[in-house]
């Protein structure tokens, strides 16, 4: 911060300084009206710079970085950015993101979503075990272990699942049946 001078006066202080000399603005200068001499540029202090391609012959492949120069006049620069962007098809033909032309119902409609690759699968399985031997070579379980009791469990809560009846208050089974409202409102 400036000391104790408050937010308003030195912002009113900027202001009127910035108004008073336009000369010490931050901003390239917009079109001054002259055109670009391809291959000839001049720095602020008027001395030549090194010599440049000529725009025409800008291509995708070009390098463009001595236009880019300080010193460089801005039409200059923009004409080669223009011209390099214009070469280059994978800028020239860019079509932005558009949320609204993929198919997000459609299992790979989403570029980077959708079902793994089996070979991706099977590297990334076996990345975990061999992370998981890593740890502790002795708690290594087969992974047809770990399929039985997971078959095992499933057929345990299907069970349960099925055994589940419900009753009324008369003692006889059946399904459980819905309020009358919905359940929306308050009892």
């Amino acid at each position: 911060m400036s000391g104790d001078e408050p937010f308003l006066l030195r912002w009113s202080r900027r202001k009127r300084d910035a108004a008073a000399h336009p000369n010490g603005e931050k901003h390239p200068p917009q079109n001054t009206g002259e055109t670009a001499k391809p291959g000839s540029a001049t720095g602020a202090d008027g001395r030549p710079l090194t010599p440049l391609p000529p725009i025409e012959a800008i291509g995708s492949a070009s390098d463009i970085r001595a236009f880019l120069a300080p010193g460089v006049r801005l039409e200059l620069t923009r004409a080669a950015l223009r011209r390099a962007w214009t070469t280059d098809p994978a800028i020239r033909d860019f079509v932005g993101l558009s949320e609204n032309a993929w198919d997000f119902t459609a299992p790979n409609g989403v570029p980077g979503f959708g079902s793994l690759m089996v070979q991706e699968a099977r590297r990334l399985v076996a990345q975990l075990l061999d992370d998981r031997q890593k740890l502790d070579p002795s708690a290594a379980i087969p992974l047809a272990d770990d399929a039985e009791r997971g078959a095992e469990a499933a057929s345990a809560i299907v069970e349960n699942a099925a055994a589940v009846q419900y009753e009324n208050d008369d003692g006889n089974p059946h399904e459980r049946s819905r309020p009358p409202d919905g359940g929306a409102l308050p009892k």
